[in-house]
């Protein structure tokens, strides 16, 4: 019930802008056109739907989903404003509100308390947990048993913090990493590798990237990186939309061995040897 009120007052309000700007124009007070019309109105549009989708979210307490809604908000009321002489903006201006992104992950990241708690029942394809991203948006991540010929993988799934793998002797299992925001740190030196090749999969939007390979192991790697540098070993590169692909010799014959791939698009890749 509260729900539909919030999205009655909304309507309401909206209506009687429109209204009385329509009154306006009829009784002589303004005078506007047609197409003027339609300038001066769409701002107040563009506010009711923002405000609509920030106050949805925050009754359903889904603080992830408000950047839309303020996203609007800032954007029709600088609309508004130009409206009334009191600013110059315009639509093709909207390009200059980038920076909301990033003050909006900065305020999220320091309001944010909880953890994220990740369940492992049993290990699945990696593809069964693109099918079920809905889940970590609640930040818990439940994976159940699942019959498939396919290769399984662990799949651990995050949306803003760091990871690392350091501790001595920790087990090394094939592993599709993600992160929207952080960092990766991870220790092959000091994790106990199978006898077979052993698939890691690090992905990421915006963070750096560091592994450390002991000397014995063949390694294959594939990197990517959009704005950034890579570094693997003493090979590097850097710049804008780069890759770089390194194979151990004797790799194929090997019986133990990694096969990496790392793709980030905002950070720094560095793979190290000991």
């Amino acid at each position: 019930m509260r729900y539909r009120s919030v999205n009655q007052i909304i309507f309401a309000v909206t209506l009687s802008a429109v209204g009385v700007l329509l009154l306006l124009m009829n009784i002589g007070v303004i005078s506007l056109e047609i197409k003027e019309v339609f300038v001066v109105i769409y701002p107040f549009i563009l506010l009711a739907a923002g405000a609509h989708s920030l106050l949805s979210c925050m009754l359903r307490k889904n603080r992830s989903g408000m950047f839309p809604g303020l996203f609007l908000i800032v954007f029709s009321l600088l609309l508004i404003m130009d409206r009334l002489a009191i600013i110059e903006f315009s639509v093709m201006d909207i390009w200059k509100l980038w920076p909301l992104f990033l003050i909006f992950i900065g305020i999220n990241i320091l309001l944010k308390r909880d953890r994220f708690k990740i369940h492992f029942e049993q290990e699945f394809p990696a593809d069964i947990y693109e099918k079920n991203k809905d889940m970590a948006e609640n930040k818990v991540i439940n994976i159940s048993k699942y019959d498939s010929p396919q290769p399984l993988k662990n799949i651990r799934g995050f949306s803003i913090g760091d990871v690392d793998f350091k501790q001595p002797n920790w087990s090394l299992e094939p592993m599709d990493l993600y992160t929207m925001i952080g960092d990766y740190f991870i220790d092959f030196s000091k994790a106990f590798i199978p006898e077979k090749e052993t698939p890691v999969i690090v992905r990421g939007w915006i963070g750096d990237v560091k592994m450390i390979i002991p000397e014995n192991i063949p390694v294959m790697i594939q990197s990517s990186i959009n704005i950034g540098d890579i570094r693997i070993f003493d090979q590097k590169t850097g710049d804008i939309n780069r890759s770089l692909h390194y194979k151990s010799p004797g790799y194929d014959e090997a019986s133990r061995k990694l096969k990496i791939a790392v793709q980030v698009k905002i950070g720094s890749i560095r793979i190290d040897k000991v």
